[in-house]
């Protein structure tokens, strides 16, 4: 009872945002058909905003002002430290990679060696 109560009241106040949420979805149904994935992918991503920022309107701008004073807090590494930091998970992927490719080529071989088959 006290959850439907609310669904009533909350599409009483938002009749208007949530008919032109439904507008532009249904916009986009229809772009999609007509233009490729690129430009539709960029349009949904749009009215997704769009519709955020219709829907709740003050928690975004709160959002986006608490993620800049977030990123001022930040403490960036400097040229020197990054370079290292890069030349260190480049190394790691690159043995990683090496070690996942001989255990695949073992179990390759022992499977096929198992079954009789050769790949």
């Amino acid at each position: 009872m006290f959850i439907k109560i609310n669904i009533v009241n909350f599409l009483k106040k938002h009749i208007k945002k949530l008919s032109i949420t439904i507008l532009i979805v249904l916009i986009i149904f229809i772009i999609s058909n007509y233009y490729s994935n690129l430009f539709t992918t960029f349009i949904t991503i749009v009215i997704s905003i769009m519709i955020l920022y219709l829907l709740r309107k003050n928690n975004i701008v709160k959002m986006i002002t608490q993620s800049y004073k977030e990123l001022k807090q930040v403490s960036w590494p400097n040229y020197k430290d990054a370079i290292n930091i890069t030349i260190i998970i480049t190394v790691v992927t690159i043995i990683i990679s090496l070690i996942i490719w001989g255990l695949d080529t073992l179990l390759i071989n022992i499977i096929s060696f198992i079954t009789k088959l050769k790949i």
